[in-house]
């Protein structure tokens, strides 16, 4: 048990304080504003405030967690023995350099994305906007780096505080926007597409298709005995994202009322490994995204859980709050699509903090670190490089002993066309991070 001294006790120093010590650390730590309470304890103990309001250990507050409203901080990264800070400390009194409550609650709560009005195609925030990639640390879990130099420091003042750190864990995460490349699909789409492939001149694609239609070859998407027996060996259970939208603009799936659809929702769901996959449009309209979200639980016959937006579309804190209303708990949105690395600073799950009411809500988000379309479209990697990759970004989440959740598509397993070659690079990620 650790005791922590405080001017002013908020629900953003709560958060912030159970995230570091009891997530990221394994340590039951409370608050106090009384200095009687604190000079009575006789366990570990430091006081957190602008101003030292008891002897003994003291940091340096710098504010954030005692306001209750959102600016536009202007933050600075500094950098101390190589490891990126924010909020540095003024005082020379101060046990460390800077406020690691702070930053851990910027970096988490998603701060800036509150007011970025700066904006990609799709309605993203831009990684070129955050703190993280301007201060050159979006693939350091800084948040997880920031604990660890916590801990170190109150272990050097009291060596009977007992650390116990979380494990690290694999997640496969697989969606499904298209769930097959040429079947189940209505007429009038079909023959748009052989027009298209015809007017382009792919007339291999036409044969390619036509075969597939009459039953003399496989559907390149329809990969899913592959994904079940490639996991086997690692006792893995991927989850799996379902576009279940109706047909428009970038939402294109196969229609959701055919029985194919829920023939393979039903394969799929044997382990209760499928979540919604919210299309692009209903991040606009609520009523879109429930009526997506009930069909689904209808077919499953069963409350779906876990969820990904389509397009990694996060609008703060409208997408989780629709999440919330729907009764999703848990969230596998939060990443960059252009980069790899650790959007929200940290590579463990974490509740999210809604900053305009100002409370801790029951959503659960899951960063993802890793995409097969940001290593091959966005950053334009080889395989192999795109491997090196992948074992710079394990290796760093092992270290930190997070939660590695990857992001691949069933297009992308296909072994076909441009993704020729790509389930050799799946094969090798699982060797690699499943063991």
């Amino acid at each position: 048990m650790l005791l922590i001294l405080t001017s002013s006790i908020t629900s953003r120093l709560r958060y912030s304080v159970s995230l570091l010590f009891r997530e990221l650390l394994g340590v039951e730590a409370d608050l106090t504003t009384s200095p009687e309470d604190y000079n009575s304890f006789s366990g570990p103990k430091f006081s957190y405030s602008r101003e030292p309001v008891a002897d003994g250990l003291f940091i340096e507050a710098a504010g954030l967690l005692f306001e209750s409203v959102i600016y536009p901080h202007e933050l600075k990264v500094s950098r101390i023995q190589g490891m990126p800070v924010l909020f540095l400390s003024v005082d020379p009194r101060s046990a460390l350099p800077f406020d690691p409550f702070a930053a851990a609650f910027y970096m988490v709560s998603r701060y800036e994305e509150y007011h970025s009005h700066k904006k990609d195609k799709y309605g993203r925030f831009q990684v070129r906007e955050s703190i993280a990639h301007q201060g050159d640390f979006l693939e350091e879990p800084v948040v997880h780096i920031w604990a660890e130099e916590l801990g170190r420091m109150l272990q050097k003042h009291f060596p009977e505080l007992v650390l116990r750190r979380p494990s690290y864990r694999f997640v496969p995460t697989i969606d499904i926007d298209h769930a097959y490349a040429y079947l189940h699909k209505p007429a009038l789409r079909t023959l748009g597409g052989m027009g298209r492939s015809l007017m382009q001149g792919h007339l291999s694609e036409v044969i390619h298709r036509s075969r597939v239609l009459v039953g003399q070859a496989a559907d390149p998407y329809d990969n899913y005995q592959y994904i079940r027996e490639v996991h086997e060996p690692y006792r893995l259970h991927p989850l799996f994202f379902y576009l279940f939208a109706d047909y428009g603009g970038d939402d294109n799936n196969i229609p959701v009322s055919g029985k194919e659809t829920s023939q393979l929702l039903a394969a799929l769901d044997q382990h209760k490994g499928v979540g919604i996959h919210p299309s692009l449009s209903s991040n606009k309209h609520y009523l879109k995204m429930e009526a997506e979200y009930k069909g689904l639980c209808n077919v499953l016959d069963r409350k779906v859980s876990e969820s990904r937006q389509h397009f990694l579309k996060i609008s703060f804190p409208k997408t989780y709050r629709n999440l919330l209303q729907l009764g999703i708990t848990h969230d596998y949105s939060m990443g960059y699509a252009s980069h790899n690395g650790f959007r929200a600073g940290i590579t463990m799950p974490f509740h999210f903090f809604d900053l305009a009411k100002n409370e801790e809500t029951g959503l659960t988000i899951h960063p993802v670190a890793i995409m097969d379309v940001t290593l091959k479209d966005y950053l334009r990697l080889s395989r192999e490089n795109s491997l090196n990759a992948i074992r710079r970004t394990v290796a760093t989440i092992r270290s930190v002993n997070g939660e590695f959740v990857s992001l691949w598509h069933n297009e992308s397993l296909s072994d076909t066309d441009r993704w020729k070659g790509w389930r050799e690079v799946y094969e090798e990620m699982l060797s690699i991070a499943a063991v």
